[in-house]
């Protein structure tokens, strides 16, 4: 009941803030992500004829998985639709290494594990002389593991049946030492009841900086270990986002696997269920993330939760030095003449970075030509490029952009950007392929604009492919990218330039934490640059030259998510034919 009476006063709260539009639109937008989330996890379960189709495929190589499991105190009931779930996989060269760190007072848990592998020589499992913890217990797990590759996996959790068929064929395709999957939260005991769905993008560094987002299921090369070392005990709680890090860093070559192959369970007390109900996850996360960097030489850089998520991080990296920035602004179509002094004086008073030089452009100008002639005669040693005059809702805007874009492997750097009416995200990051065009979109457009986003996104820094309406350059790497290309007039340019910064080998972010207002909804649209009068030759431009890079998807954004939606929804297409 108390559960009920605060999702209604929830609700009234923001009907108050956001009016019925808003509110119905949120509504119809949960009831339809739901629904769909639960047609999806209905037909993307492997039928018994693929996964006959699946056993009696040989896979050269023929490789064998270690699957690790640290018990303590594990139920009975779940621990039983544990193994089976192993030991119903389609690809059957694996072996299951349970390490036993149970009480006394829980001996049933094994006497199950000696049975199961008296039946199953897969199955091998050692009881511990004392618990361990969950780094200690999986230590001694991966101690018993003789595969080629190891399976990280809970105790109380589940494998998809084709899990390390996938695993294995990804590995004879791509011949990767690390790998993921998406991976699914349901409530116990109904796997079927849907608590959310984590769908991934391609493995991207700073993301990784910022919260665990590779999580479940991990498989990687048994090697790695050898160059990482295994699980720390000091990071217990995190202790996976502390060796993802670590093998990460040390890994040749990184797959994502765009398909839920694990289903995490939650269950009352879990960190599934409720971070805060294990406090010292939280600093061990924040430990792991601060130790990685400093074995990185970046003794210098500080790690907080961010206010949405504990476990989500945010950085604070000192800014080398005083750099000088140039703030290029481009007026807006519908920004009267006579008040562009007074908002520009009204941002300058608003933004604490002192070494700024202002430049409004002239309206005659297209985008593109005013923006590329102000980054060519500039001398200063960072662009930033504004759309119209914003408002600075966090002094430190560009500080918070210029932290990230002084980093060698970091091209363009994204602000978040909200509506005037402060009430819905005008720029979260571009998609491409995102939109009715199919081109390149905004993520998030339109919505809330103190919403978290799929999985706490809009609460961290994050990489994108694209970034538009405010963002931040080093003007070396400007140049070194070749500069904004001439053909374009008002629309995509920008977009185009952030594609080719990331041919030429750099990564490309959005910052939550630099923060503007601007805009009103009606002068905009998902589409980028589709309100402008240049769109279709711009547009027509755009395609073409990027065709390769719009069939292979943005590797940012998930597969499985639509491109015709702004919130990050299942594509309805994948209903039906998950996989």
């Amino acid at each position: 009941m108390a559960g009920i009476q605060k999702t209604i006063s929830k609700g009234i709260a923001y009907l108050k803030k956001r009016g019925i539009r808003k509110t119905l639109r949120k509504t119809v937008l949960h009831i339809d992500r739901k629904r769909l989330e639960q047609a999806y996890v209905r037909d993307m379960m492997p039928d018994e004829e693929t996964l006959k189709g699946q056993r009696e495929t040989k896979l050269p190589g023929n490789m064998r998985f270690s699957v690790i499991v640290p018990l303590y105190n594990t139920p009975l009931t779940l621990l039983r639709e544990t193994v089976d779930s192993v030991v119903n996989q389609s690809y059957e060269n694996w072996e299951l290494c349970l390490a036993d760190g149970s009480d006394a007072a829980h001996g049933e848990v094994g006497d199950y594990c000696r049975e199961r592998a008296r039946t199953d020589p897969r199955i091998l499992y050692h009881k511990l002389e004392k618990n361990l913890g969950i780094s200690g217990n999986s230590n001694a797990a991966l101690e018993m593991a003789g595969g080629e590759y190891i399976a990280l996996f809970d105790h109380d959790d589940l494998l998809r049946a084709d899990a390390l068929f996938e695993m294995a064929k990804a590995i004879h395709e791509t011949g990767a030492d690390f790998l993921y999957s998406d991976e699914m939260i349901f409530e116990t005991p109904k796997i079927h009841k849907v608590l959310g769905i984590r769908f991934k993008p391609d493995f991207t560094p700073e993301d990784l900086l910022t919260n665990n987002f590779i999580c479940h299921l991990t498989v990687f090369r048994r090697e790695l270990l050898e160059k990482t070392g295994g699980f720390r005990p000091d990071y217990d709680g995190s202790q996976d986002h502390d060796l993802v890090l670590r093998l990460t860093a040390a890994a040749q070559r990184i797959q994502h696997i765009p398909k839920v192959l694990y289903f995490w369970r939650s269950v009352p007390g879990s960190v599934a269920a409720d971070i805060h109900m294990k406090e010292y996850a939280i600093d061990a996360g924040r430990r792991a993330v601060e130790t990685f960097l400093r074995n990185k030489g970046r003794e210098d850089i500080r790690v907080e939760s961010t206010k949405a998520f504990p476990t989500m991080y945010r950085l604070r990296i000192p800014i080398d030095g005083a750099p000088s920035v140039r703030v290029v602004i481009r007026p807006g179509k519908n920004d009267p003449a006579e008040d562009r002094e007074k908002r520009l004086e009204t941002l300058r008073a608003g933004s604490s970075w002192t070494n700024c030089a202002w430049q409004v452009l002239n309206d005659v100008n297209s985008r593109c030509e005013g923006f590329r002639a102000a980054a060519e005669e500039a001398e200063e040693d960072y662009l930033i490029f504004l759309d119209g005059i914003p408002e600075a809702l966090n002094p430190d805007w560009v500080q918070e952009m210029l932290m990230w874009a002084q980093q060698d492997a970091i091209g363009a750097v994204g602000a978040k950007i909200r509506f005037s009416d402060g009430l819905a995200l005008r720029h979260a990051g571009i998609v491409t392929g995102l939109g009715l065009e199919g081109l390149a979109g905004r993520l998030y457009f339109d919505m809330e604009d103190d919403g978290v986003g799929f999985f706490g996104q809009l609460a961290v820094v994050r990489n994108v492919s694209a970034v538009t309406d405010g963002w931040m350059i080093r003007r070396e790497k400007y140049r070194a990218a070749g500069g904004f290309d001439p053909a374009y007039g008002d629309a995509l340019f920008d977009i185009d330039f952030c594609l080719k910064l990331k041919q030429a080998g750099f990564r490309n972010l959005w910052t939550p934490d630099a923060l503007l207002a601007g805009g009103t909804v009606k002068n905009f649209a998902l589409d980028a640059g589709r309100e402008f009068e240049s769109y279709p030759a711009d547009s027509a431009r755009f395609k073409q030259k990027w065709a390769a890079v719009l069939a292979a998807g943005d590797p940012c954004y998930n597969p499985n998510q639509s491109l015709r939606y702004e919130d990050g929804r299942i594509d309805r297409e994948k209903i039906g034919k998950a996989e």
